[in-house]
């Protein structure tokens, strides 16, 4: 009886888990934006480049 009533909550917990699973979802962009500029004088020549990365994190839940 024991093991009977035990696996009823492990079972209920997993549906449980699986239903709160169905009804969100997450979705990540990324977005990479890169500039440069050279700097020149009748010596030298530099040029510069500034990367930057962000990472964006969505969590959307589905609509009743």
């Amino acid at each position: 009886m024991r093991t009977l009533v035990s696996k009823f909550v492990l079972n209920a917990l997993i549906i449980c888990a699986f239903a709160i699973g169905v009804c969100s979802c997450k979705a990540w962009r990324t977005i990479t934006t890169t500039s440069s500029y050279v700097q020149q004088n009748d010596s030298a020549k530099v040029t510069t480049t500034i990367s930057s990365k962000t990472v964006e994190e969505y969590t959307g839940v589905k609509k009743h």
